[in-house]
């Protein structure tokens, strides 16, 4: 199964989607508590050089939705025969019940262009196959529109039972806790009250020494539109996540890095850097 081209589907289209999700929560523009914010500003793609954003990708597809975490039938079904058992506290109940619900919200959201196209031609998937994907999408999704909008529900139900996964996705999708409006019409006291429990959740995975998280909060720090900005932060937690996974995460030129930054931020960013990496790793 895993070597068909149908499971290659599934799998792109899973990328396809947390590349979406991924881009969701940071962009170049000011942050909110930043100056000259455009009234009608929605959420926008990362500042972040194409490296760092494949390395985030790669690290956050190992704790996010896959193929296997999106159950197959009718979300309406699945929201039924899993939601009892999500609610009485089982994490994966409620994290697969977001996942399916996600797809749904990404069906819905997402024409497949000709330019996503050309991507699963080249990985050896047909027109034909793409349509039936569509059509099976569509009709998993039918009559589920109402709880596509209350997906962010289960997945903060997942991340607050502790799911990894959860915890991650609950800091990558702010739309799903927040909702797609302009960022000028978002609740202000929601928005500090989503950023401190997606930092405390990305803390949290950082002091076990996952590197995806230490890639979220650095680029969180780094260009979120929710959050003030921290040069020192940001640059600490990309060196502490290229100590702890060398293979993993490309190394950024340290002049690059600290582009702009005092001797004195840099120095101090080395040192938080240190410190994320004895507290987590012991080393």
């Amino acid at each position: 199964m895993r070597n068909s081209r149908w499971f290659l589907l599934l799998v792109l289209a899973t990328l396809v989607l947390l590349a979406t999700i991924w881009q969701l929560l940071f962009a170049r523009k000011d942050s909110l508590h930043g100056n000259g914010s455009d009234s009608t500003q929605h959420l926008q793609p990362p500042a972040v050089d194409p490296p760092e954003r494949a390395a985030a990708s790669r690290r956050a597809s190992s704790r996010t939705a896959n193929s296997d975490d999106v159950p197959l039938g009718r979300a309406i079904d699945i929201v039924e025969s899993l939601g009892v058992s999500a609610k009485r506290g089982d994490a994966d109940a409620a994290f697969k019940i977001y996942a399916k619900l996600s797809r749904c919200s990404d069906y819905a959201s997402r024409e497949v262009t000709e330019q996503i196209r050309a991507a699963y031609r080249l990985a050896g998937v047909g027109d034909d196959e793409i349509d039936r994907t569509v059509r099976r999408q569509r009709d998993d999704c039918q009559g589920a529109e109402q709880l596509v909008a209350s997906r962010g529900e289960w997945l903060e139900m997942a991340a607050g039972q502790g799911s990894p996964e959860g915890m991650m996705l609950y800091a990558a999708d702010p739309a799903a806790i927040l909702g797609d409006g302009p960022i000028s019409e978002l609740d202000p006291e929601r928005v500090a009250d989503y950023v401190e429990r997606s930092v405390a959740f990305m803390d949290g995975l950082v002091n076990q020494g996952d590197p995806g998280a230490m890639l979220s909060l650095s680029i969180m720090y780094g260009s979120s539109e929710l959050m003030p900005h921290d040069s020192v932060r940001s640059v600490a937690y990309r060196l502490a996540a290229e100590r702890v996974a060398p293979l993993e995460v490309p190394t950024k030129p340290i002049g690059l890095a600290m582009t702009g930054m005092t001797a004195s931020q840099q120095e101090e960013a080395h040192a938080f850097a240190q410190e994320i990496v004895s507290r987590c790793c012991g080393y």
